[in-house]
Formats: C-alpha cells, structure tokens, sequence
C-alpha cells in the first residue's frame, strides 16, 4: 500500500540519483557521491536550501549589424540589459524588434544556464514547476524576466502568497486581460483561471454551471472584485509594476455561491483581491489541487483512488497545517517509500532530457566568452522547443499537456514525429553534428569529454565494467547481459574483449599519443552515443 513513510531501505547511489533527477536537472556522480555521504535526510536538506538568487542575464551578443550582432542602447556586451529601459529609444521600429530578440535569446540562455549549473537544489526545478502552473505568455524580454523572478524568489515559500502575488502581477494581468475589467465591463478571463487552473480546480459538473468546487456564477463575482487593476506606461523599467484604480473597481459586497458557504466580500478597494484569495484557500480542495499538481510532476501520472486516499489527502493535510508552506509536504513527499518506489515511470520533459545528456556527460557551458557560454545554453533552449517544450512559451494556458492532458501525461513528449528527433539529439549532443530546428542549421561541435567520464571509472580497461558502470551513471537500472553483448559490439565490433583491454592501456599509458587517443574517443563516443539513444535513457 502506498504510504509517505520516510524511506527506511539501503540508501545507495541508485537512490541519490532517482531523487536528483526528479528535484533538478540531470546529474554527475560527482553530485551522487555527495549525496550519499549526506544521507537522505541531508540530500533533502541541502535541496530545499535558500541559496543567493541569480544574477540577471546578459547581453552577449557582440555589437554589430550581422545576424548574430546587436546595438543595445541598454547595455554593452557582458552587462545587465534588465535594469534598462524595457522599450529601447531608437529610430525604427525593426531596430526596437531586433533588441528585444537579443535580449529574448539572453533570457532564454540564461534560463537554461540556471538549470544546467544548479547542483543539489531544487529551486529551479520547483521554478519550472510554478511556470507551468501559472502560465503567462508574453513576449516583452522584461516582463519575462520580472515574472520568472517572482516564481524564483517564491518557488520555496507559501501557496497562498504566490497567488496573490500573480493576481496583481502585471504580466498576469496582461496576459489574461486583468488590466481591461472594468466596473462597466468585467473580464472574466484571469477569475477563471484562478479557480479552475491556479488554486481549487472545476471538479465534476453537478448542473448547469454548477461545479464540484465552484460555479458560474462565482466567476462573474470574482471577476468584479478584480475589477480596477491596471499596468503603468511602457516606457520605463519601474513602469513595469501595477497599480489600482480605484474609479475603474466594482463597488458594493460581492457574493460567493454555496460552494464557498455563501461568502460575502467586502468592498475593500485595493486589498479586495486578497480577502478573495484568503475565502478561497478557506477550501480544503486547494490543499488537494496542488498536492495532485506537485505528484504529477515529481512522481507518476496516475492518480488512483489509493493514491488520492494515501498519498494526497495526508500531503494535502501538511499543507493545511503549514498555512500553505509547500515545503514540509514537498519534504516529506521526497523522502517517502512511495516516492523510491516509482522509479522509471516518467517519460524525461524535453528540458530533462536535454540537460540530463549534457549534465549527465559532464558537457558543460564553455567559460571561454559571455558569448560562447550563452550561444551554448541558447542551443539547448532550441532543442527543447523543437521538442515541444518551449521554455516561456506554452500552448496554451493549461501548460504543457504532458502534465495534465489524459490518458497520454508524459507520453505526449513522444510520437512517431517527436521520438526521432529526441534520439537524434542526444546522439548529435554526444557525436556531434547539426541539428535542425525550424529549418536552421546548429552546428554542435563533439565536445562531451568521453575520455575524462571513462577515466573516472575504475578498470575503464573491461569493456564488461565500463558499460556496466556508464548504464548505471546514466540508467535508472542495471542493463541485461544481451544488452552489455550489444553495446561491447558497438565498443568494439566483432573484436573480443581483450582488444579493447590492450588499446585503451596502451592509451593510458601513452596519452600524449595523439592517434590512440582520437581511436579510443572515437570508440568511446561512439558507444555512449548509442546509449543516449536507448529508451532507458529517454525514461526517469
């Protein structure tokens, strides 16, 4: 029976690695090392710890007028464009366009960055997760930065906070509309959402407009109590903040339906909204709305009757009791026998499976330049877009469907179009090569470093080993004999074991020979290309 007991099993490197990849974004066995020697109680220490927020994004475009060069009037090369002017003064508006996608690809790179670099953490993990959660498309570099800010510096606190925080948010508040509703002309577009997608969920429908957790007609006075919120002008960067008008709010008390006992909110102007939001998490549903939302996306799909009984309703009670902390459940959820039990049962998101092949592979962002560091992250937030999975960019206000579309969840990330291309990438990640998106060309140099993960591994020299411990590192369990069989012929084809033995010796022993050293990359890169590309890999 499925329970949140604390763990009680051995806790080894197939643990640490299992919890490391479902909290971040792939790992090294440097970073499972670590782990186990903290113990699980440590490891879920150190992934829950406040660490410094990042420093804003760059400008590493160089200055120029060629398809990878950019006159920012904000910032120069290697500085901050976030603290300048969000709507640049220059003469033509195609040079105002070609800035803010610059500062785009800035945004995007450094998103990815953030990911790839963390170690034991699960803040950005946790970011992506609110970024799903609280959808909100847009496609103005500033505003993009100042609301992932306020999902980073949120992502570790309070439910009902980050709520009211988005409610008045100015990018919410363009994106669905709240800046338009009015006294004389309600929206209501983000008063939806809020019920449906961001706190309580609809639950089944009992009659016409009638919902398990709320009605139609709560919708219409929810909107009127958002009424009178607006975003000040463009032309600034403190412009980027919003304000209440007072003229333009709904007068009088509005009145909840039964499914919130008749509740009545006051008129109370510009706190209006957050005696709302205090009614609505006055429901246990929030508590079992977001406990579902956080299983889906760190452990399984499939929400079973069991599982709401065992699993849910106990998370849900810990986020009740902690007024709405995330992180006591999120703890306790972590370190659970239940979680250590649904291991390979997730298909890796794009992003995962990205940064899983270059962090896994220790393929890390160059440190040469600015420019070569975030062209690098850059390539990355592409590949991820061809694959559905666009950072920033939904397909709708739902979020990605692979954690809320049934039957599929995590299968959608897969099909006849997409797997190809998801191999494909994990190859040209490991060989090298071009890859294709959108109908351009992205020419990835070979630069995992195949000889320095082979030399971390004892008696590399056994094929036997060496693909045993590389399937380990990069598996979430043990490979079978045939398939050890298999891969020794893509190591070494039709040789046997001891050629492999002798050649990689030799290489140890003569590293400064340049072409033993070229024929064992060659073959090392060739078989973790192959492995990259198996569905072992694909899975989590």
């Amino acid at each position: 029976m499925p329970n949140l007991d604390t763990f009680s099993g051995n806790w080894t490197e197939k643990e640490a690695r299992h919890l490391l990849k479902r909290s971040s974004f792939g790992v090294t066995q440097n970073l499972v090392t670590t782990s186990v020697s903290l113990g699980l109680s440590g490891t879920i220490e150190k992934l829950f710890e406040e660490n410094p927020l990042p420093e804003p994004p760059l400008k590493y475009l160089l200055d120029g007028v060629g398809n990878d060069e950019i006159n920012d009037p904000g910032a120069n090369y290697g500085e901050t464009w976030v603290t300048s002017p969000p709507y640049p003064e220059v003469a033509t508006t195609l040079e105002r366009t070609r800035i803010y996608n610059s500062r785009n690809r800035s945004m995007y790179a450094w998103s990815f960055l953030q990911m790839q670099n963390a170690e034991i953490s699960i803040r950005e993990k946790l970011t992506l997760f609110w970024h799903n959660h609280f959808v909100s498309e847009n496609s103005n570099p500033h505003r993009e930065y100042y609301y992932t800010d306020v999902l980073r510096r949120n992502s570790l606190k309070n439910f009902k906070e980050l709520v009211k925080q988005i409610t008045v948010d100015p990018n919410m508040l363009i994106y669905l509309s709240g800046s338009q509703n009015t006294e004389s002309a309600p929206n209501e577009n983000y008063a939806r959402e809020l019920l449906e997608l961001f706190t309580i969920g609809k639950g089944q429908a009992f009659g016409n407009g009638d919902y398990t957790n709320y009605t139609e007609d709560d919708v219409i006075a929810i909107a009127k109590v958002l009424t009178g919120w607006r975003v000040k002008g463009v032309q600034q960067t403190e412009a980027l903040t919003s304000w209440f008008s007072n003229f333009n709010h709904a007068k009088g008390n509005k009145n909840l339906s039964h499914r919130f006992n008749n509740a009545v909110i006051s008129e109370n102007g510009a706190n209006e909204y957050k005696d709302l939001i205090d009614i609505i998490f006055e429901q246990d549903e929030c508590s079992r709305f977001i406990s579902r939302q956080f299983y889906i996306w760190f452990i399984n799909s499939e929400l079973s009757a069991e599982i709401e009984t065992n699993i849910i309703e106990p998370l849900a009670k810990i986020i009740r009791d902690n007024n709405y902390d995330i992180v006591p459940a999120l703890k306790v959820l972590l370190s659970s026998e239940h979680f250590f039990e649904n291991t390979f049962c997730m298909v890796k998101s794009p992003i995962d499976l990205m940064l899983s092949a270059t962090k896994s592979l220790l393929f890390s962002a160059p440190k040469t330049s600015v420019n070569d560091e975030y062209n690098f992250a850059y390539v990355l937030y592409l590949a991820a877009t061809g694959l559905n999975q666009s950072y920033l960019h939904h397909p709708d206000v739902a979020g990605w469907k692979a954690y809320y579309q049934e039957p599929l969840f995590y299968k959608s990330w897969i099909n006849s179009y997409l797997l190809p291309k998801r191999l494909d990438y994990c190859r040209i990640i490991v060989s090298g090569g071009d890859l294709i998106i959108d109908e351009k060309k992205y020419t990835v140099p070979p630069l995992v470093p195949v000889l320095l993960i082979a030399s971390r591994i004892n008696n590399a020299q056994d094929p036997t080993i060496l693909i045993t411990e590389l399937s380990n590192q990069l598996f979430n369990y043990p490979i079978t004999e045939s398939q050890i069989t298999t891969l020794k012929d893509i190591l070494i084809p039709g040789l046997p074991d001891f050629e492999w033995t002798v050649e990689y010796s030799n290489y140890i022993n003569n590293p400064s020979d340049n072409a033993m050293r070229i024929s064992v990359d060659n073959k090392l890169r060739n078989l973790i290309a192959v492995m990259v590309q198996m569905s072992e890999f694909q899975i989590m």
